[in-house]
C-alpha cells in the first residue's frame, strides 16, 4: 500500500475517534458538574477538560476561567482549534474524499453524512436541554462510521490501518479520561470513597460507556482500583488501555515489520503492551495514577511518531501535554486530495 494512502486512512480514522472522544470528555464535565455537591467543591471540572483534551494552548483564555459554555465551544465548534468536534469531522471527510478508492461508499456516506449534519451546528444546539442529545449525536456518528467500516471493507491493509489509528487515539484518550478525575479532581485525603468521590469515578465510567460493563464484572460498589482495573488493565474492555495495546500490536504485525524503523514502533508497542499484561490497578495507583498515566500518554504519542515515521508519513500540529513538563505529542495532519 502506498504511504499516503495508509496516512489518509490512518488519520481519518483518528479523527473520528477524537471526535468522539472529545465528546466524552464535554459529556463527564457536564455530568461532574451537575453532582451534588460539585459547587462547593470549586469549579474544576471544565478547566481539567480543556487540559484532558490536550487544548491548553489553543483555549486562549485564562484556564481557570473555563466554563462549560467556552469549553463546548473550543472543544466542539472552534474552527481555530484542530482538535474540536467539528474540525475532526471535517478533516476526516476531506481524508475520505482523498482515500475514496480505498473505501467502500458506505463509508464515505457515513463520513460524508457526518460532516454535513455537524457543519452547521452551533452553541444553540447545545443548550442545557440539548447538550445531551448532542453528545450522543456524535457517538453515533462514530459507531454508525465504524459499523460501515466492519461490515464492508476487506480485511486487508486498509483495515489495518483504520483500526490501528483508533486504538492509537484511543488509548491515547482513556488515559486522559481518567486523569480527569485523579490529576484535577482529586479529593483530600479525607474525602477518598467518600460520596461525592465515588459519584466522579461513576461519572467518569458513564462517559466512556463502561458503567453497565463496570457492574456485570465486578457487582460491587464503584472504587478507585475498580474503575482503573477496568480501563486500564482489563483485556475485555474495549474502552481499556491493554484493549488497545493488544489490537494495535496485532494491527502492525497483520501490516508486517520489515524495516528496522517499522521493528523500533513495533518494539515500542509491544513493551508497553506488556507493561500493561504484568500490571494491577493497586500497583498503578501506589506508583502514582497521574504519573502512570503521564507515562502511557508519552509512550503512546511517542508510538504514534514512529509508526508515522516507519511507514512513511508524519504529522505536525501538536497536542498538549498533561503537566507542565512536555511528555510527547499526540499529532494530526490531512492528507490533501
Amino acid at each position: 500500500m502506498l504511504s499516503r494512502t495508509a496516512q489518509g486512512l490512518y488519520w481519518m480514522s483518528r479523527y473520528v475517534e477524537r471526535a468522539e472522544n472529545n465528546a466524552r470528555l464535554l459529556d463527564a464535565g457536564r455530568r461532574i458538574e451537575g453532582l451534588p455537591g460539585a459547587e462547593a467543591a470549586g469549579n474544576t471540572e471544565w478547566p481539567s477538560i480543556i487540559i484532558a483534551a490536550g487544548c491548553r494552548e489553543t483555549f486562549g483564555e485564562t484556564l481557570e476561567d473555563a466554563d462549560r459554555d467556552s469549553a463546548t465551544f473550543h472543544l466542539a465548534f472552534d474552527k481555530d482549534n484542530a482538535s474540536s468536534i467539528q474540525s475532526c469531522f471535517h478533516a476526516a471527510r476531506e481524508n475520505a474524499r482523498a482515500m475514496r478508492g480505498a473505501i467502500t461508499s458506505e463509508v464515505w456516506t457515513a463520513i460524508n453524512t457526518t460532516w454535513a449534519e455537524f457543519r452547521t451546528k452551533t452553541m444553540a444546539d447545545t443548550d442545557e436541554r440539548r447538550y445531551a442529545d448532542f453528545v450522543e449525536s456524535v457517538l453515533a456518528a462514530s459507531f454508525t462510521f465504524r459499523g460501515a467500516i466492519n461490515s464492508t471493507l476487506l480485511r486487508d491493509e486498509r483495515q489495518w490501518f483504520i483500526e490501528l489509528g483508533k486504538h492509537i487515539e484511543r488509548a491515547d484518550a482513556t488515559a486522559r479520561l481518567l486523569d480527569v478525575k485523579y490529576h484535577v479532581l482529586l479529593p483530600q485525603a479525607d474525602e477518598v470513597g467518600a460520596g461525592l468521590d465515588l459519584l466522579q469515578w461513576q461519572q467518569i465510567l458513564r462517559a466512556a460507556n463502561a458503567l453497565r460493563a463496570f457492574r456485570h464484572v465486578y457487582r460491587e460498589q464503584v472504587s478507585a482500583p475498580r474503575v482503573v482495573d477496568l480501563l486500564v488493565v482489563n483485556s475485555q474492555s474495549p474502552r481499556s488501555l491493554r484493549y488497545s495495546y493488544e489490537a494495535i500490536c496485532d494491527n502492525i504485525d497483520n501490516i508486517g515489520v520489515h524495516t528496522k524503523a517499522q521493528r523500533k514502533a513495533s518494539d515500542i508497542a509491544r513493551a508497553s503492551r506488556d507493561k500493561l499484561r504484568s500490571a494491577d490497578a493497586h500497583s498503578i495507583i501506589d506508583f502514582g495514577l497521574h504519573e502512570w498515566l503521564t507515562e502511557m500518554i508519552t509512550e503512546t504519542n511517542q508510538l504514534a511518531n514512529e509508526l508515522g515515521e516507519s511507514y512513511g508519513f508524519f504529522s505536525q500540529v501538536d497536542r498538549d501535554s498533561l503537566d507542565d513538563e512536555a511528555i510527547g505529542t499526540s499529532t494530526i495532519e490531512v492528507c490533501e486530495p
